[in-house]
């Protein structure tokens, strides 16, 4: 049986975004746009007052935080049986 770390019902991915930020360490995440999408990179923004919020990484790439489904091995409770 695959068993796999995840967050709480009602916990957001947010807190470990900001430490990743603030820590200056590397978020790894799997994303879940048009497939699963593996993306890797230093944070430079977390804009949650956009309609969709979103973070930037160092490289420049943009990703809406809904779309987050894995953090740093950490998984969102709706992929935690895939």
């Amino acid at each position: 049986m695959d068993i796999r770390t995840t967050l709480s019902v009602n916990e957001t991915f947010l807190e470990i975004l900001r430490n990743c930020k603030e820590q200056k360490t590397k978020a790894a995440m799997l994303l879940d746009s048009e497939g699963i999408v593996r993306v890797e990179g230093l944070i430079k923004e977390i804009c949650l007052t956009s309609p969709n919020p979103y973070l930037e990484l160092e490289s420049g790439t943009k990703i809406v935080l809904k779309t987050i489904i894995a953090i740093n091995g950490i998984f969102s409770p709706s992929y935690s049986e895939c």
